[in-house]
């Protein structure tokens, strides 16, 4: 894995493409140069909350769009991040502000979902804000079932995404069911073949219990089929590995505001909404194997798809980004310690704030901790604070969490940005790290220390 240039993470995504809006002042790209110039998972605002066990705020806040707490991988020029209609410069925190205009019939996630020609760190981080941007703002889950149709609010999503020598995140399936982009992808039972091309065997089926997860995938862009020509024709040659998915965590149903929080959870709800016993029933009977994100003919009679909000609010929730949910480092593959430690992919990837997510205050029952680190950052990068106490009050605010609550996991947080190793964190010790809010945040105070010490001495 090639080695990457560790920002301090306190810095912003913003920064470049402020500094590059104010030389060359707006500029606007077509669909077609995003194409051109780009090309390319793991494993609540409504009265009823219905949370899963998967290990997986609502305020008056600033509501324009992303918070950016830290860096990415790379930390690049504005130049080399090409921009899109959904994501351009501002004067806040934000890189991504998504538009606002009417023309809702360019393909824009679609396309966005195609990683194809993605080939930096940077420039795939940037389309995942632009994708969560859409996905949280602009777009409803849509549940048909006959006659019923059933919208619901995305307000929580974490991105997993194997690039061959880009983006090698351990911490994704790389299903060969993630091989095209823009499809839904239910969570498998490892293969116990390392060919990801090789077939399914018996025992490695859906995912069941509250292992259950659904994902938007990301990868090559879908193939189309043609009585015209044979299905060889229309192959991709020497096809580079890409492999991905967005997962869906958190929805909330439009109808009634009741909040399905947890992937296993929310799978339940596709199937309960679709009259689908099982995963396997939904997609051979109810769905009749279509499993495309956007459909290209008419609604069938049961289906699952992204449909575009008709019309956006008046003001957007801010979008916050944290740690994804459910990671850890107990691989014994990661060395127990010096540079090479830091340089394991399990170790690099770990914390990178590949969640995203609106309303912290319903999402606080699953990932408690991710979530309000999330806000933290948001929150220290947002304006200079008086004190560490008025800091702390509006983290309350945002996630509804008691103030002893708050200083006690943000106290861990700061010993582990004081001193400590990542032993305690590593093998069988470190085994489910992240389902402990307060063992969380002391390893990501611990690991954001050393990475910023590493980048030190690196440069």
């Amino acid at each position: 894995m090639p080695k990457r240039k560790r920002s301090n993470h306190t810095a912003h995504f913003g920064d470049h493409a402020q500094k590059r809006a104010a030389r060359a002042g707006p500029q606007t790209l077509t669909l077609d140069t995003l194409v051109t110039q780009n090309g390319h998972e793991n494993e609540n605002a409504g009265p009823i909350v219905s949370n899963g066990g998967d290990s997986a705020n609502e305020g008056a806040i600033d509501q324009s769009s992303i918070a950016h707490p830290r860096s990415p991988p790379n930390t690049q020029s504005a130049e080399d991040i090409t921009q899109h209609p959904s994501c351009t410069a501002s004067s806040s925190l934000s890189v991504v502000d998504p538009p606002r205009s009417d023309n809702l019939h360019e393909p824009e996630l679609s396309d966005l979902l195609d990683f194809t020609s993605a080939s930096t760190d940077a420039l795939i981080t940037h389309r995942f804000e632009c994708i969560a941007s859409a996905l949280l703002h602009e777009y409803y889950l849509l549940v048909i079932s006959g006659d019923t149709r059933n919208n619901y609010e995305i307000l929580e999503v974490e991105f997993y995404l194997k690039a061959a020598d880009v983006h090698d995140d351990p911490f994704t399936h790389g299903s060969e069911e993630q091989r095209y982009s823009g499809q839904w992808y239910f969570h498998r039972v490892p293969r116990r073949s390392k060919d990801p091309t090789a077939s399914q065997t018996a025992a490695s089926g859906y995912r069941g219990g509250t292992r259950k997860g659904l994902d938007l995938t990301m990868g090559a862009p879908p193939v189309r089929t043609s009585p015209y020509f044979a299905p060889s024709a229309q192959s991709i040659p020497c096809e580079p590995l890409i492999r991905g998915g967005v997962l869906l965590r958190t929805i909330r149903r439009v109808s009634d505001a009741k909040v399905i929080s947890g992937p296993s959870l929310l799978v339940d709800e596709v199937l309960r909404t679709s009259g689908a016993a099982s995963i396997a029933e939904l997609l051979a009977t109810k769905w009749g194997g279509d499993i495309s994100a956007f459909p290209v003919v008419a609604p069938a009679a049961c289906g699952l798809q992204l449909t575009r909000r008709a019309a956006a609010p008046a003001t957007r929730p801010q979008v916050y980004r944290s740690p994804r949910i459910g990671l850890d480092l107990s691989s014994p593959e990661i060395p127990a310690d010096g540079a090479r430690q830091l340089a394991h992919p399990r170790v690099v990837f770990v914390g990178l704030p590949y969640r995203y997510f609106v309303h912290p205050h319903l999402l606080t029952a699953n990932g408690r901790g991710q979530t309000l680190l999330g806000v933290y950052d948001a929150c220290t990068a947002a304006e200079p604070h008086e004190d560490d106490a008025q800091l702390s009050r509006e983290v309350v605010r945002l996630t509804g969490l008691k103030d002893a609550t708050v200083q006690k996991y943000l106290g861990e947080h700061r010993a582990g940005l004081q001193g400590g190793s990542l032993k305690p964190f590593l093998g069988v010790a470190g085994k489910g790290a992240s389902a402990s809010p307060t063992t969380f945040m002391r390893l990501m105070g611990t690991l954001r220390r050393l990475q910023r010490l590493d980048g030190a001495d690196k440069e």
